[in-house]
């Protein structure tokens, strides 16, 4: 199918207006009742709204995507978009305006801290959600059964990323670079009960506020414990600079591996490449190449559609990673499956979804494990493929 886009203006996306679509001849006729209500929760007001808008990208693409195949049963899917403005405070009241608006169905919100915020309302209220949190807990069906976790997790991130360094690396001396978040702390946890499980004993663990000016002191430590591989989890672009400029001026470069924020583009204008040739970051391995395999069909259409996009172009690993594409496709599956938009009944089939080929994997679910990702789905990609051409801002080469 060839797509006709419409120039998108940044200004515009960001209140709102999608700009992807097929030419309004080419698509089917809907009529006016003919409608499926999915609510979108994001900010588009406040300081993360220009962080946050390239991680809905994905699921406007779907969106436009299934309306032009004829919709869910015939209904065309209509965004109804509320402002969390990203506080987890305000999400009980966002999720309960959706609800008395009748919407069943929700995209959103984006952060650990306020999708859990928004689960004590759509839990309570049976909505089927999916968010952007990669909180462990979050893909738990026994304790969220209405929520849909279509990412790879932060226990899945620290095992890749701990084999990684020990497994296929080979190296013993690993040290621990963390952001002292909530985040940096539950990964870390996990990497450490993934190391002991493995034969190995962090030679360093160092702990930064994310304000740090220089993280000159705390890379300074672990070299002088001689570690040759480091787990770095920070999610900010600045800081993760701060730390490999200061390896680089330290003439120090061990092994790095770390979660997908590493392969920010703009991370490449501010460190010297011989900082980085030796980083890697948990990807999906349908996002990514190597000598052996090419990228498949599926997601090369997608990384054309979502590159119209100016922001792709600077985040596109975020845009890609989002579970918002896959989720709502598996939504309509389950709806047509069921033949129903009844969430019970949608539930049992999403509970019961086994080996649907999504764009990031194999997404499988069961009624108590909601988290849709496995470590198979998961690989360790190079920061420096960033450069290549067959990236197409979305895509990076195996580095396994």
């Amino acid at each position: 199918m060839t797509i006709r886009h419409k120039a998108l203006d940044r200004r515009l996306f960001l209140g709102g207006v999608a700009a992807l679509g097929a030419s309004a001849l080419a698509r089917p006729a809907f009529a006016a009742d003919d409608v499926f209500n999915i609510g979108w929760v994001r900010p588009t007001t406040g300081r993360l709204t220009s962080s946050y808008a390239p991680l809905y990208i994905g699921g406007l693409v779907a969106i436009d995507e299934i309306n032009a195949a004829g919709g869910v049963m015939g209904r065309k899917i209509v965004r109804q978009e509320e402002d969390d403005e990203a506080s987890p405070a305000r999400e009980p009241a966002v999720i309960k305006k959706l609800q008395e608006g009748g919407v069943r169905y929700i995209c959103g919100p984006t952060g650990s801290s306020q999708s859990l915020a928004a689960l004590a309302v759509t839990t309570a209220s049976k909505t089927i959600t999916t968010m952007y949190a990669i909180a462990s807990e979050a893909g738990d069906g026994t304790r969220y059964p209405w929520h849909y976790q279509c990412t790879f997790n932060s226990d899945l991130q620290a095992e890749m990323a701990s084999r990684y360094l020990v497994e296929t690396l080979k190296l013993k001396k690993i040290g621990i670079l963390q952001e002292n978040t909530a985040y940096g702390e539950q990964v870390v946890a996990a990497c450490q009960t993934i190391l002991k499980k493995l034969g190995i004993t962090p030679v360093g663990v160092e702990v930064f506020p994310i304000t740090a000016p220089d993280l000159n002191g705390y890379v300074g430590n672990l070299r002088k414990a001689g570690a040759d591989g480091v787990l770095f989890w920070t999610g900010s672009t600045p800081i993760t600079a701060k730390g490999f400029n200061s390896m680089h001026g330290q003439k120090y470069y061990p092994a790095i591996a770390g979660h997908s924020s590493l392969f920010a583009d703009s991370l490449l204008d501010l460190v010297p490449e011989e900082a980085l040739k030796n980083a890697a970051g948990t990807y999906y391995k349908t996002l990514t190449w190597s000598d052996k395999e090419e990228i498949g069909v599926r997601q090369m259409e997608f990384a054309r559609k979502a590159n119209v996009f100016p922001e792709t172009k600077e985040t596109g690993v975020n845009v890609a990673a989002s579970p918002f594409y896959d989720f709502l496709y598996m939504v309509r599956a389950a709806i047509e499956s069921e033949k129903s938009f009844e969430p019970e009944k949608v539930k049992r089939a999403m509970d019961a979804t086994k080996g649907y080929k999504g764009l990031l994997g194999s997404l499988n679910f069961t009624p108590t494990n909601h988290a849709a990702i496995s470590i198979e789905d998961m690989t360790m990609a190079t920061l420096l493929s960033g450069r290549d051409p067959k990236a197409m801002a979305v895509f990076r080469k195996r580095a396994i």
